[in-house]
């Protein structure tokens, strides 16, 4: 968690902030059980309850190659049912 002041017309405001992250799945099972829209909603709707604000979402997906070639052989050694998939960042902010 991170702490970070913000300074409004000279006044100081602490605020924290969390980032969360949320994983799909991917292959014939992440096809038919992931939602994506339901998966943030129910990040955003849990989060707001405890008092904290989204305010950025960015999808998340591996850039890196060794990473996309295992999820490839992952997803060859599965014949093509499952395998890790991106997902999003959240950004949430509350006061301090």
């Amino acid at each position: 968690m991170i702490i970070t002041q913000v300074i409004i017309k000279g006044n100081k405001m602490a605020r924290k902030n969390k980032v969360e992250r949320i994983s799909l799945s991917g292959g014939l099972i992440g096809a038919l059980t992931t939602n994506p829209k339901r998966a943030l909603d129910n990040l955003v709707k849990s989060s707001n309850e405890e008092g904290w604000v989204a305010t950025q979402i960015n999808p998340h997906s591996t850039s890196n190659i060794f990473i996309w070639l295992l999820q490839l052989v992952v997803l060859v050694c599965t014949i093509g049912l499952w395998t890790w998939g991106g997902g999003y960042l959240v950004l949430f902010e509350k006061d301090a």
